[in-house]
């Protein structure tokens, strides 16, 4: 009961921190939509240009993707994004980024064909994905937290799952779920805009709070927690 109660007290730390920082950093929000549009813009040009287009619309996708990291980190270490966080943002984590979509481009190049080619092969690749999906779950976090190349960050990935798997996935599982709540059905019109806004608002606040989470479990054990805990109360 320690370490429930102890858990519990860490989410309510983590989502009311993660709440006061997203409303005081807003603008943050503001660039998502910017991210969709600079990405939109990349592929209506790489569309033109072939395999290297597709090259640049990776790393533009990368870029944008690094910066948005680049930001929340902002916020969880620092609690504030300025201006100037922002335009130096797009070349921090774009080559980390890059790193772990071509081991991901390998697995679906090269590893994913030979697996469906054998007996039970999709059911193989989907516990593939599966396990990709667990085990390599704080690879955004340790990306701006972590600062580690593209194999260390999975396996430290790996590491902190198996480490911290019982606390970090039921609020990280209860997010994605909110996301997809609202984000399904896809509307149209007026009521579509307001999906977008929301869905981009949770996102944000998804990936604050996991930031948040993610210094806290890297920082301490159930033990530590459990203590604190206890001193509090």
């Amino acid at each position: 009961m320690d370490w429930l109660h102890a858990t519990w007290a860490m989410y309510r730390r983590a989502f009311a921190r993660a709440a006061t920082l997203t409303l005081a950093n807003w603008p943050v929000l503001v660039t998502l939509f910017v991210y969709a549009a600079i990405i939109v813009g990349a592929v209506a040009i790489g569309s033109l240009l072939g395999l290297l287009g597709g090259f640049l619309v990776g790393i533009v996708w990368a870029a944008c993707v690094g910066s948005f990291l680049y930001l929340v980190e902002m916020m969880v270490r620092t609690s504030r994004v300025s201006l100037e966080d922002f335009r130096r943002s797009f070349g921090t984590y774009v080559w980390d980024v890059m790193g772990v979509l071509f081991i991901l481009w390998i697995f679906l190049l090269l590893i994913e064909p030979a697996l469906r080619s054998i007996d039970r092969g999709p059911a193989i690749v989907l516990s593939a994905y599966l396990l990709i999906l667990v085990f390599f779950n704080a690879v955004p976090e340790l990306i701006y937290l972590g600062h580690f190349s593209s194999f260390q960050l999975l396996r430290e990935s790996y590491v902190f799952i198996g480490e911290n798997w019982i606390e970090w996935f039921p609020a990280s599982l209860t997010m994605m779920a909110g996301l997809y709540w609202v984000s399904s059905p896809p509307l149209g019109g007026i009521f579509g805009w307001l999906q977008t806004a929301l869905v981009a608002l949770l996102l944000y606040f998804t990936m604050v709070v996991r930031g948040l989470l993610f210094l806290e479990l890297q920082d301490s054990s159930r033990r530590s927690r459990a203590f604190r805990q206890r001193m509090e109360d």
